[in-house]
């Protein structure tokens, strides 16, 4: 080896029948001459005009939702009644009616209940969830939109909170859940159903009532990923009908339908889940294997790296409770050399089987893995291509390291090297394909970032591809004032799915931060924390 540059200063049921819950169910049996059950062509529910109900449908394919509106449509043939409230407002204050939504709306709104919340208000949302709970009904805020899911729902009659709609029954919405309006077939108890619903974010009222009215449990997902943890995966798993997804950070139905294929048929991370962020956080080791001089991972064998790394781990688990912390090693693949070498490249490649024992020792320890690349005067996706046999490994991640990303003439240390957002978006590309022709979980690609000018239009990264997560490192060392700073300007117009990492010198930080002064300091919370 050449002389290395140190570091500078959704379910069954679906496909076979359609889940209902009976119309005249009170809560406490139910009504004989009930209404049956929607076939699963999905069309209208034959309704009983002389009682109330609720018609539940599982979805015919997986789908997203972003309203309550939304979630009626996908698990709901029939409701002959519901709870209404006046628009949702994007301030304290409720919107007037756009004269261009008449004539549905009457001239006259049924005024709001005596010692009720005013009109739009948590507390009357509050009110308005809990009386369609009791009901069993489904909640919608008024819309352009509403007045058609109602007539699909067959809808005759609303417990209105302010808003009237032309031919339907206005019934004014009680002060309290103990002052229910006496309706023929309410309350209903809706039955518990196993259709799969993962959200995301805080479920409005409207939401959480017309879900409980379908009877439908809701798994709650940090992200938009169902393939996000252990326990989202599991759900996915247990079976193959379809889910519906609530929430904007699902995206498109296409995308839902290839994030459940991924959760369903991949292997998983250590920790569990099919998706490296935000499932868990990951503590590493950074170095290399055979240069104690580069940090910690030279410093002693695999096993006791293994070691080492899980007391990290054991201490920042202590420190954040609620999350899932894993160890890492990032091992330096290619170092930044200060010999030229045979070819030129002013780069020294470890040979795959000097780096093999350390990936079978993380596997074994469910440890992820990071390959870290200096390239010299080569260029990163040339360097990435010579590791592809480890690349493939599932626990495998790729990290590129720009301060050591020379221009033809350039050598390390006369400049801090820098790379093209083309350059980074062209790695990306092929780690993604990589990733999908050979059905892995997504894969981690770090880069390495202390300075603005390092990743020249960063703005530009390409984050589409769901086979890969990208990784900020804000590798900077020297006092915690500098290191703050510089953790400031690099969080500033990250790109859009780009999470952060923070790394701890050992020996070059003034002071190094303890883990608990990393937790309480690094705002946000690092998702990968090194130490070299």
């Amino acid at each position: 080896m050449t002389s290395p540059i140190s570091r500078r200063t959704l379910l069954a049921g679906a496909a076979a029948g359609t889940a209902v819950f009976i119309a005249g169910c009170s809560s406490t049996s139910q009504s004989s001459s009930a209404p049956q059950a929607p076939s699963t062509d999905q069309g209208p529910a034959k309704v009983d005009p002389n009682k109330h109900g609720v018609f539940v449908k599982a979805p015919a394919a997986n789908v997203t939702a972003t309203s309550a509106i939304g979630i009626s449509q996908a698990l709901l043939s029939g409701a002959t009644a519901a709870v209404v409230l006046p628009a949702k407002a994007s301030g304290q204050s409720t919107p007037s009616p756009s004269p261009s939504r008449s004539p549905r709306h009457s001239a006259s709104p049924t005024p709001s209940p005596s010692g009720s919340a005013t009109p739009g208000s948590s507390a009357q949302e509050e009110t308005a969830l809990a009386v369609a709970k009791a009901l069993g009904l489904p909640l919608f805020y008024d819309s352009p939109e509403l007045a058609d899911e109602l007539k699909r729902l067959q809808t005759r009659t609303i417990v209105s909170y302010g808003p009237s709609i032309d031919g339907i029954e206005s019934v004014q919405g009680p002060a309290s859940a103990d002052q229910l309006p006496k309706l023929e077939g309410l309350p209903r108890t809706p039955d518990k159903t196993d259709q799969l619903v993962f959200a995301t974010g805080d479920l409005d009222a409207a939401e959480q009532a017309t879900l409980a009215a379908a009877g439908a449990e809701v798994t709650k997902l940090k992200s938009g990923n169902p393939g996000e943890s252990k326990e989202s995966v599991a759900k996915a798993k247990a079976d193959t009908a379809p889910v519906l997804a609530v929430g904007s950070a699902f995206g498109t139905a296409d995308k839902l339908n290839s994030r459940l294929e991924t959760a369903r048929t991949v292997p998983e991370l250590p920790g569990g889940g099919v998706v490296p962020f935000p499932g868990r956080r990951m503590i590493a080791l950074y170095g290399h294997p055979e240069t104690p001089a580069l940090g910690m991972m030279g410093e002693q064998s695999p096993e006791k790296a293994v070691e080492r790394v899980k007391k990290y781990v054991d201490e920042y688990q202590k420190l954040w409770p609620n999350d899932d912390v894993i160890g890492a090693f990032e091992i330096i693949a290619t170092v930044a050399s200060g010999s030229p070498g045979k070819d030129g490249k002013y780069s020294y490649q470890t040979a795959i089987d000097k780096l093999t024992p350390w990936l079978d020792v993380a596997e074994k320890n469910d440890i992820y893995c990071v390959l870290d690349l200096q390239p010299g005067r080569s260029d990163f996706l040339t360097q990435a291509k010579q590791y592809e046999e480890l690349l493939k490994r599932n626990w495998v991640g790729l990290a590129l390291d720009p301060e050591w990303r020379l221009k033809p003439n350039q050598k390390h240390l006369a400049q801090i090297g820098q790379v093209g957002i083309d350059e980074i978006n062209t790695v990306g590309t092929w780690l993604a394909d990589l990733v999908r022709d050979n059905k892995l979980a997504p894969k981690v690609l770090t880069l390495h970032q202390f300075q603005a000018r390092m990743i020249v239009g960063r703005e530009r990264l390409d984050t589409s591809r769901d086979e890969i997560q990208y990784l900020v490192h804000v590798d900077g060392q020297g006092t915690q004032s500098m290191k703050q700073d510089t953790w400031g300007v690099l969080k500033q117009h990250l790109p859009a799915n780009v999470v952060m990492g923070w790394k701890n010198f050992v020996d070059e930080d003034k002071p190094m931060l303890t883990p608990k002064q990393t937790v309480d300091q690094v705002h946000p919370a690092p998702y990968f924390i090194s130490y070299q």
